[in-house]
């Protein structure tokens, strides 16, 4: 492999962390009383039909029960959720947004649009269906990823 090539993957790995950081960074800076995170949280458990449990949440966004758990407890101290017991599993909590959460999510669908031009405004619309179809690409690397760490583990490297 060419070192122009393993320079731009390591380039392109780091950025993934770099550019999520910017994210939080800008969005935290700008929403009301409210982080990056908790918001996210809020708008994807809008996206499930029933209320969501705190695993299910989990494994959508990548992270842990317990993070979501320590996300979830915030918002819900605020007003923005209020966490039940599942009636399908007594040990599990699920996330039912309130009207406080819902005017949050209300209003970041009226800022999306302008928030989707400004982010991609150097994309063409090809580039968007690339980068769409590239991204989707990472997310099956992240699956590689910890299968080769976990073999590293097993065979004692790490």
């Amino acid at each position: 492999m060419n070192n122009d090539i393993i320079m731009k993957k390591k380039l392109l790995f780091s950025g993934v962390f770099v550019q999520e950081n910017l994210l939080h960074a800008i969005m935290d800076r700008y929403l009301k009383d409210i982080t990056c995170k908790q918001w996210l949280v809020l708008v994807v458990a809008d996206a499930f039909e029933n209320p969501p449990d705190l695993s299910a949440l989990a494994k959508m966004l990548g992270c842990t029960r317990q993070n979501i758990k320590k996300l979830a407890v915030s918002l819900e101290n605020a007003g923005y959720i209020a966490l039940e017991q599942s009636e399908k599993d007594a040990r599990s909590l699920c996330i039912r947004i309130t009207k406080k959460g819902k005017k949050i999510i209300d209003n970041s669908k009226n800022i999306e649009e302008k928030v989707h031009r400004a982010l991609f405004r150097d994309f063409s619309e090809r580039e968007i269906e690339q980068y769409f179809r590239l991204s989707g690409k990472m997310m099956n690397g992240f699956g590689y990823l910890e299968e080769c760490f976990r073999e590293m583990k097993e065979n004692g490297e790490i």
